[in-house]
């Protein structure tokens, strides 16, 4: 069975970290607190957290407090901003850096904070201008590095990413994303021992940083060690059970551990928690694939559809179990879906080959397996299958030799 690697298609995200350093930075410390009550619900405290709707409250507070010196009141316009992106209002965001920008235009947490907006809104050369001029407004900026690097990993350009989470740790060694994001940037270039290693990294600094060993517990799985990985999963579980991505990471460790019914214990937690989370039905639609149970499969698949129609590796595995169950006329249905979504996909056009080789539309899947072969000139399968292909046209001399070829690869082709 020919499927997409679906751990290797959970993206890195953008981490922004509200850091102390940071915070520093956007509100100048010192006397700049003014009168502002220093109790358990400082409100300058809650504008520096983590929390997005906490941080919300506490800035509005600092911001509307008359006392609240200009450098203060900045600040806490920017710190609102970010909370505001973190919760995905990007207008509200927007109207506090640009209050931000009015009192101190060339502020670099002003400017990276609009840098992430225009990231947020997909506006990648606004950002990127915006990066720049925060990283020469305050070269050690650390997070506008990392966030600047994120923006290249965002792009699809992992290798330019890199010099910038390496900037980003140069300026502060104990800055955790910026291992992750290096990680990720080696996982996506197939580095995956250089992956691993800034995940540990990441670990050793923050050993209760529940994100790096799910970040880890990929990397593992990537490299076919489930055993590593699923450790890992749960210890992220132990950290953090309310992550409830991890419970998806680790069924597909199980299912290709061969555990299938922890699998299929972690898919169905994770679908409580999210019933509308279309890689858990596509993670247990291959799960069912692989046990043979192809209407179930395909139940999934068509749930995981449903909610994202955009979704190339459904089709595309709906496709193999339309297949597998004889029914290549839906196959090809739901390969030409896939094909028209996303032509880079693995294997989908030596699929979509068979099946066409299988409803007798032999020149088409000649172009299919032709195609498929200028990826993979080893692959055995499509080899055996244009050679068919051929035969059926009439052309015997060339698909002999196909057949021939295919054998040669491996013996027990066609049996």
């Amino acid at each position: 069975m020919r499927l997409a690697s679906l751990l290797a298609s959970v993206i890195a995200l953008p981490v922004l970290v509200a850091s102390e350093a940071q915070a520093g930075q956007a509100y100048s410390g010192g006397d700049s607190y003014g009168t502002i009550p220093r109790t358990s619900n400082d409100p300058l405290k809650q504008c520096n957290g983590t929390d997005p709707a906490a941080a919300i409250v506490g800035c509005t507070a600092v911001i509307d407090n008359r006392n609240s010196t200009a450098a203060l009141r900045n600040g806490a316009l920017l710190a609102r901003s970010r909370a505001y992106l973190q919760r995905d209002q990007a207008d509200r965001a927007l109207a506090d850096i640009e209050a931000a920008m009015k009192l101190d235009p060339k502020n670099p947490v002003g400017l990276a904070n609009r840098a992430y907006y225009y990231q947020s809104q997909g506006d990648f050369g606004r950002a990127l201008e915006d990066y720049n001029q925060a990283i020469a407004a305050n070269p050690k900026y650390f997070e506008a590095y990392n966030q600047r690097g994120n923006l290249k990993l965002q792009a699809g350009d992992p290798e330019k990413a890199i010099p910038d989470f390496d900037q980003a740790i140069a300026a502060n060694p104990k800055f955790t994303a910026a291992f992750i994001n290096r990680g990720e940037a080696y996982r996506a270039q197939g580095q995956t021992d250089k992956a691993i290693e800034n995940f540990t990294q990441a670990i050793q600094i923050e050993p209760r940083f529940a994100e790096a060993f799910d970040y880890r517990g990929v990397a593992y799985a990537d490299k076919g060690d489930y055993a590593r990985a699923v450790s890992d999963f749960d210890s992220a579980l132990k950290l953090n059970p309310q992550m409830t991505i991890v419970y998806t990471h680790r069924g597909i460790a199980n299912a290709a551990a061969g555990a299938k019914d922890r699998a299929l214990a972690d898919f169905d937690v994770a679908l409580k928690a999210d019933p509308m989370d279309a890689l858990v039905y596509v993670s247990r639609g291959d799960l069912y694939e692989k046990l043979g149970d192809f209407d179930r499969a395909i139940t999934d698949y068509d749930k995981a559809i449903m909610v994202d129609r955009t979704y190339a590796d459904a089709f595309n595995n709906r496709g193999t179990a339309y297949a597998r169950k004889g029914d290549y006329n839906k196959a090809v249905v739901d390969f030409d879906q896939a094909i028209a979504l996303d032509p880079q996909l693995p294997d989908v056009y030596a699929n979509r080959g068979l099946a066409l080789l299988k409803t007798a539309q032999y020149a088409r899947a000649i172009a299919d397996l032709d195609r498929a072969l200028m990826k993979n000139p080893r692959d055995a399968s499509s080899m055996y299958n244009r050679g068919v292909a051929k035969q059926q046209t009439g052309d015997k001399t060339g698909g002999d030799a196909d057949v021939a070829r295919a054998k040669g690869m491996d013996p027990t082709i066609g049996q």
